[in-house]
């Protein structure tokens, strides 16, 4: 039987969920926080805004995320001011937020570790460059 992209695709990405997902979860986060913590890293001090087009998600998602975190103690939320009657929230991890920042970088280590055990890097490196040309296809349409 002829492998289909769409089943690949998705069950890869549902073997890396749960895979990662048991381990946050014993982290004490839920889903969406990794991916939070994980980009914040990158972008520290970002705008919401700004911060759910990294994440790829929908800016109501961040908002409806961050509360939980900020309960965590894992970022601090910060008004800034952009002008006369506008504002925006800034978004920056805490020194407890970038300790648990370090832990999913770990899991995510590990998981990426196991997904190409046998792998050369030049294959690795090639798998990579492919996925990427894909992702970017799909995000154009």
């Amino acid at each position: 039987m002829k492998k289909r992209f769409h089943k690949l695709i998705v069950g890869t990405s549902n073997s890396h969920y749960k895979k990662s997902t048991s381990q946050f979860s014993a982290l004490g986060l839920s889903p969406g926080q990794p991916k939070i913590l994980e980009t914040l890293i990158q972008l520290e001090g970002c705008m919401q805004k700004e911060l759910a087009e990294a994440c790829e998600v929908e800016p109501a998602t961040i908002t409806s995320i961050l509360p939980g975190m900020e309960k965590k103690d894992l970022i601090k939320r910060e008004t800034i001011v952009n002008g006369p009657g506008k504002r925006a929230l800034s978004v920056r991890l805490t020194e407890k937020g970038k300790a648990m920042e370090r832990e999913v970088a770990r899991v995510f280590q590990e998981v990426e570790e196991l997904s190409f055990k046998g792998f050369t890097d030049v294959e690795k490196e090639t798998f990579l460059s492919l996925l990427e040309r894909v992702h970017t296809n799909m995000k154009e349409t």
